[in-house]
């Protein structure tokens, strides 16, 4: 039993760290590799309105040290309820995800079908992104129809395209590749919007969006460069992967403290063996060697166990390959097979180091005494029989305290454990909560409306007045974002500056508070580090080629914009053209959310309105399902380690008391009461251990939440409360460590004629 449950150990933690290996490994590979097949560019900039080329094509003339190439791209503005897919309009996201309809690029940004070449589509045919595949079951052949201005075209599916600027879900547009006729067809009854793409030399970037700025080219539009690309595309994958290989160093660390129990026992058991073979003439080293042997079967035969669980578990969390497969030998299977191993071997290396304990064995002692050490550092007090507490009781109780690095140890496992099964959940919980989007630069509502720049201009005072006539309008917002510059000390930074009152529906601010009174300003993390500005210090803001300084009041987490943002109450000297406006909406009770956004779409074509709940759910969506079989994996993993450790250790503890155990049926006591010792003990230990795993839970959550958002711009965030599932895991976990305590103890010493 306890060889099994020890291979078993290392099996779970050895696969574990093998999926999560794999799985990041995979998606960086994956990364790389669709960004190299499609030439993706270094940096975006989209841009509405006229747009003069000549501009553009001179700028690169002159800028030719940090620019190897730039296109500029059209793309036509398709409406959500304009598209019909298996026979379902896509009006569920409107105001979530933006349409666009293009060509295929002519030199590099190539939109890459599933044999990794730039998909290629006739008249009458359609190459529909990945994400609307995965949303609507699409295949090769399924008909897409689109309506524009009431004139209904019907598409055939061509591809399924990967698309390194737009695939992710938390790119809120998407690109549909039409063949040049059908183009050129629509474009009399669509708006035109650009996409304006460079190609840089090495480590350019900054040097370029300086440039950018201080040319004045078009910049009406969200603006993007190729590592946030990067970075955004391996999110979703990457949060999981992260996860698990945190699960699999706590099973790992778990194991070896469960290893260390299990070989200083087999010492203490062996001491006389051990004696005897030093006796005879074997040296230390040929001891441990033979010892060392049987670990080494062990973690042998755990890699065979793990090499079975390892590639489905894999499977499940990898999720959707982000690049083509064709052509390709994937690294994150070699690295799988790596990180298995080397988990399996790392117990081993423990095992070999404890076992040189051997060396100071003295066969004299060895055979004279019972063990290689004391069971106890003190001698047990003698129990106080007129204690109104039952024996068995006192007894369980006297175990632990003259055990106490033992006990320590499993109190310490079964914390690990509890918060490896709650803390995965517990995010998984707070990124699918409603109120998570305040960690997105976004303040909680009901609803939220956009209007880009270059549409209606009366549009922003249209939706304004209704909103103010509107009798289920509780209250509302309104705020304009511009395009600044951050002047540091050595470099200067884009942000996209929303300006307006931030106190009817604030954010939670990491350090200070929002922008009260013009000069105030609140900057994101990211804008702030690389401003190196904090909280009390002064910034200066350049809009329209004039500078003013601002005082930075607060800074928040925001991972929109490309984590680069900031507000302020007002915007000082010439605001130049805006970007996008941004109404914040609050209904009445008993209005219906999802009626009242449709209603206000429909009376206000050039606003894109939504549930804050639905831009969650059609953005974060596929992150959190995927955090969710991470966290199901996990949670499972650590109950099964729960139950393995509890029923070694009890195996070892038994037979190390075998005749304490034999002794006590020697005189009465029953297997039943015998059993009651041992539950007292695990329940005591389960119960510490799940103390103590919550405490580390609510501590350490916020922090590892924190670490994995603020690469692109988020930061530590408190956990939601606790509820359904994440309720139940520490106890579960918990409860896992009493029944393995209880299997373990189902066999007790036979009676023997000992008298």
């Amino acid at each position: 039993m306890s060889s099994v449950s020890l291979i078993l150990l290392m099996a779970i933690s050895s696969a574990t760290a093998g999926a999560g290996v794999a799985t990041l490994v995979s998606t960086i590979g994956a990364t790389e590799r669709l960004f190299a097949l499609a030439e993706a560019p270094d940096a975006v900039q989209m841009h509405v309105g006229p747009l003069e080329t000549a501009s553009l094509d001179s700028f690169v003339a002159t800028h030719q040290d940090i620019i190897d190439d730039h296109q500029v791209q059209d793309a036509l503005q398709l409406d959500n309820q304009d598209l019909r897919v298996q026979g379902t309009s896509d009006a569920a996201r409107d105001g979530v995800m933006d349409l666009l309809l293009v060509t295929q690029s002519p030199r590099f940004d190539f939109l890459l079908g599933p044999d990794g070449t730039p998909t290629n589509v006739r008249d009458g045919e359609i190459a529909v992104p990945g994400y609307y595949a995965d949303a609507y079951d699409l295949v090769r052949g399924d008909p897409v129809e689109i309506s524009a201005h009431g004139d209904v075209r019907t598409f055939t599916v061509a591809d399924i395209v990967h698309d390194a600027q737009m695939g992710p879900s938390l790119v809120n547009s998407k690109r549909f590749v039409v063949s040049e006729g059908d183009w050129n067809d629509l474009a009399e009854r669509l708006p035109v919007e650009h996409i304006i793409t460079f190609r840089l030399v090495d480590d350019a970037g900054d040097r370029f969006a300086e440039a950018y700025r201080q040319a004045g080219l078009p910049a009406n539009g969200a603006a993007v460069d190729g590592s946030l690309l990067r970075l955004i595309t391996a999110l979703t994958d990457g949060i999981v992967a992260i996860l698990t290989i945190l699960v699999s160093i706590v099973l790992l660390a778990i194991t070896m403290l469960c290893l260390r129990i299990m070989v200083l026992t087999a010492l203490e058991q062996d001491a006389r063996r051990i004696g005897v073979m030093r006796a005879i003439g074997f040296s230390h080293r040929e001891v441990s060697s033979t010892l060392l042997l049987g670990y080494a079967v062990h973690s042998g035969l755990a890699v065979l166990v793990a090499l079975l669980l390892v590639f489905p578990a894999s499977a499940l969390l990898r999720g959707g390959d982000v690049a083509p497969s064709v052509g390709r030998d994937d690294p994150g299977n070699l690295a799988m097979l790596l990180a298995v191993v080397v988990a399996s071997v790392i117990p081993t290396a423990l095992a070999a180091q404890l076992l040189r304990r051997v060396r100071r064995v003295s066969p004299l002692l060895a055979l004279t005494r019972p063990g290689v050490s004391a069971p106890t550092r003190r001698r047990p007090r003698p129990l106080r029989w007129h204690l109104p507490i039952p024996v068995g009781v006192r007894l369980a109780v006297r175990g632990l305290t003259t055990r106490v690095t033992a006990a320590v140890l499993l109190i310490v496992m079964v914390g690990c454990a509890v918060a490896l099964g709650a803390l995965p959940q517990r995010v998984t919980q707070t990124v699918a909560a409603p109120d998570f989007v305040t960690t997105m630069g976004v303040g909680q509502s009901d609803l939220r409306a956009f209007l880009r720049e270059g549409g209606d201009a009366d549009a922003g005072a249209q939706l304004e007045r209704s909103l103010h006539d509107d009798p289920d309008i509780d209250r509302f917002a309104r705020t304009t974002s511009f395009r600044v510059a951050l002047i540091a000390d050595t470099r200067t930074e884009d942000v996209a500056l929303e300006v307006g009152d931030m106190s009817a529906f604030p954010l939670s601010y990491a350090r200070g508070d929002a922008p009260a009174v013009p000069g105030d300003i609140a900057l994101s993390t990211l804008a702030a580090e690389e401003a190196g500005v904090d909280v009390g210090q002064s910034v200066e803001v350049d809009s329209g080629g004039a500078s003013h300084r601002y005082r930075v009041t607060g800074v928040y987490h925001d991972i929109t914009n490309g984590g680069r943002s900031g507000k302020t109450v007002e915007l000082h000297g010439d605001q130049g053209v805006p970007l996008w406006q941004t109404f914040v909406i609050d209904l009445r009770d008993g209005v219906d959310q999802r009626s009242k956004a449709s209603a206000l779409a429909l009376d206000h074509p050039a606003a894109a309105v939504t549930e804050l709940d639905r831009f969650v759910h059609y953005t974060l969506g596929d992150t959190v399902e995927r955090l969710k079989t991470a966290a199901m994996i996990a949670w499972v993993a650590a109950a099964v380690v729960m139950l393995l450790v509890f029923a070694l250790r009890g195996r070892l503890e038994a037979a190390r008391d075998e005749s304490d155990l034999r002794l006590l049926r020697l005189l009465g006591w029953s297997r039943g009461e015998l059993r009651t010792i041992a539950l007292v003990r695990s329940v005591g230990v389960a119960g510490a251990g799940l103390l103590l795993g919550w405490i580390a839970t609510e501590s350490l959550g916020p922090g590892v939440l924190g670490a994995t958002l603020s690469s692109f711009g988020g930061g530590a965030t408190d956990l939601v409360a606790a509820n359904g599932w994440s309720l139940i895991t520490g106890p579960v976990v918990a409860a896992a460590a009493v029944v393995g305590g209880l299997i373990a103890s189902a066999h007790s010493p036979a009676l023997l004629n000992e008298s």
